[in-house]
């Protein structure tokens, strides 16, 4: 299981202090993470077990729809959200 502390230091590692970071934990161990950069957002949900789904800049009615990218670990995630936000 990825704790919030344990998203919180991969998401510091990747962005540095220039990203702000909102994480809600579900009772099921799942993840909601936001990424704040600039003018720019990313949403990142998941979990260790399942993966991880990841949009860049999500329009209002994107919300409960999904995610078109995919990754299998938060750090690819991240790796990705990164490339797309600087």
């Amino acid at each position: 299981m990825t704790t919030e502390q344990e998203a919180r230091d991969a998401i510091h590692h990747a962005f540095g202090e220039t990203a702000h970071v909102d994480i809600e934990t579900f009772p099921a161990g799942n993840l909601s993470i936001t990424i704040t950069k600039g003018k720019h957002a990313a949403t990142i949900d998941g979990h260790p077990e399942s993966g991880w789904g990841w949009t860049v800049d999500p329009g209002e009615d994107d919300g409960f729809s999904g995610h078109e990218n995919v990754a299998t670990t938060l750090d690819e995630a991240l790796v990705n959200v990164r490339a797309a936000l600087i």
